[in-house]
């Protein structure tokens, strides 16, 4: 591609030597000329050819990156890009940093991108679409000039994920070098204590793991990690869709870095997530993932730490139970005959599964995946088994719950022995075939949600089926139930070490299960 080896060349008129070189015709509508030239400054010849064997070797590498066309840069290579635009900003300015108030002005532009809390906008225009298009343009390309200058000087042709890539980690090194700017204008030289956070920069980084290429892979780490951990098949359906999101714009975890996570959450928070969302879902599922790279040698740090949500404290205008009202409007709906559509598993779990939540203070999903098995006898004692065995706990501990008396009055035993061995509330030959995270227990406890709603129970500060649990503790408590039984019973966390040991006989928990009041209503 490249020539023969050049020489300095006089200019005739003032005697100058000169950098010139014919540029290859592959590369001329890259560089928008046929011949580079370039003043040496000086009419020594030794010094003449220092200066341009400087010039060919950095001109011939340039072409050379050019000739190989757009590339893709990852995570890691575009924080090392821009700290060498940090460095080159130090480097010009560090003698002579100006004024401290000039510098000062100079971070408004950052400070309105990375940290607008800092910065106060009036605005003057009525459009406000116009205004916030503008406002933003403003915020995203204000460095492109620097990005580009930078890449043309060095040769590199970016695709588009890698330019917006870099143009974020460009907006991170711009506002830490003139954070630094302002400190040395105020007299302060002591080094900038992150000044490393950059890596050096590789572009032939990926070759060198090309014999294992899905080891450090981000989709492949979580794969890795829920196969070990044998995370619960809900929770991997709600998280793999955010690793996958994850993984597209930063395929290797080893080039995860936290100016990038910061930016993440930064861009989910402004797209209308909550904070508690982003906080207990993203960046959740993104430490554990991480966390487990750490201890298995994927990556030698996790780029979480440190990193968190705001999340402010939730507002409540009501209590999370059910008021009396609500209970008996649910309780007497389940007593209606269902519709005549309605199938038979559906219909019993209209029936009981209300009841059952109110008398147990279990989880709709536990009770919902309840199997006919699970109704046992011990010592006279009729006990409910809630077992990841028919689905799933929480804890993944298996416990017994008591049946109380008012539900045995019911009849709700002897539904059980009437029905067929198996799911009492669902019928595995309609399960059409889905994956773990879309288990059918899980599908009923969603439809009596809605028929909850559709009762009349439809106040949104509650949740229809959850409210059961608390207001199972609340009535508990008023019944002076042993805190240990109904902990146990709920699948709580023991109160303290020492009532994590041991059990609970049967008939202790008939005796506690009988002190919670009926619900009765005319």
């Amino acid at each position: 591609m490249v020539l023969k080896m050049s020489r300095p060349t006089r200019h005739p008129v003032t005697g100058i030597y000169q950098f010139r070189k014919r540029v290859p015709e592959n590369l001329i509508p890259l560089i928008g000329k046929r011949e580079i030239k370039i003043s040496l400054g000086t009419r020594d010849p030794q010094q003449a050819k220092i200066a341009h064997a400087r010039i060919l070797a950095t001109t011939e590498a340039k072409w050379r990156q050019l000739a190989a066309g757009l590339i893709s840069l990852s995570q890691k290579q575009a924080v090392a890009m821009s700290g060498e635009i940090y460095r080159m900003m130090i480097t010009e300015n560090e003698d002579d940093p100006g004024p401290p108030h000039l510098r000062q002005a100079g971070l408004i532009a950052d400070h309105l991108h990375l940290r607008p809390e800092k910065v106060k906008i009036l605005q003057l225009m009525k459009d406000d679409a116009l205004f916030e298009k503008v406002l933003e343009t403003y915020r995203t390309r204000r460095n492109d000039r620097a990005i580009n200058d930078y890449l043309k000087q060095h040769g590199y042709r970016l695709d588009e994920p890698s330019f917006e890539r870099l143009r974020t980690a460009v907006a991170h090194a711009v506002l830490q070098a003139k954070e630094h700017l302002l400190k040395l204008a105020n007299g302060d030289y002591r080094p900038d204590p992150d000044a490393d956070r950059f890596p050096i920069l590789d572009l032939a980084a990926r070759e060198k793991d090309a014999s294992q290429p899905g080891k450090y892979g981000v989709a492949q780490v979580f794969e890795d990690y829920v196969a070990e951990k044998k995370v619960a098949p809900a929770t991997y359906k709600k998280w793999i869709g955010l690793i996958s999101k994850v993984a597209a714009e930063v395929p290797d975890i080893r080039d995860l870095t936290g100016d990038w996570i910061v930016d993440w959450k930064d861009r989910l928070l402004k797209s209308g997530l909550s904070a508690r969302y982003v906080r207990d879902s993203h960046l959740a599922c993104l430490r554990a993932t991480c966390s487990w790279a750490k201890s298995n040698r994927r990556i030698a740090v996790n780029p979480l730490d440190g990193i968190n949500v705001a999340a402010p404290q939730k507002t409540t205008t009501r209590q999370k139970w059910f008021t009396p009202e609500e209970a008996s409007i649910i309780l007497k709906g389940s007593l209606v005959p269902p519709p005549p559509r309605a199938t038979r598993e559906m219909a019993s779990a209209r029936r009981w599964i209300p009841w059952l939540c109110a008398y147990t203070g279990a989880r709709v999903g536990e009770i919902a995946q309840l199997r006919r098995q699970d109704i046992q006898e011990d010592g006279g004692h009729l006990l409910i088994w809630i077992t990841p065995e028919a689905g799933s706990t929480k804890s993944r501990n298996p416990r017994f719950v008591a049946i109380h008396p008012h539900l045995i009055e019911q009849g709700f035993v002897d539904f059980v022995r009437a029905q067929p061995k198996g799911p009492l509330f669902y019928d595995p030959a309609r399960h059409r075939g889905g994956k773990a995270g879309n288990a059918q227990y899980n599908k009923v406890s969603e439809r009596l949600a809605a028929w909850v709603r559709e009762l009349g129970v439809d106040d949104t500060r509650i949740r229809p089926n959850h409210a059961w649990r608390h207001l199972f503790k609340t009535e508990a408590r008023a019944a002076f139930m042993d805190v240990g039984a109904r902990d146990y019973m709920q699948g709580h966390v023991p109160a303290t070490e020492g009532e994590a040991y041991g059990g609970y006989k049967p008939h202790v928990l008939a005796h506690e299960i009988a002190k919670l009041p009926r619900f009765e209503f005319v």
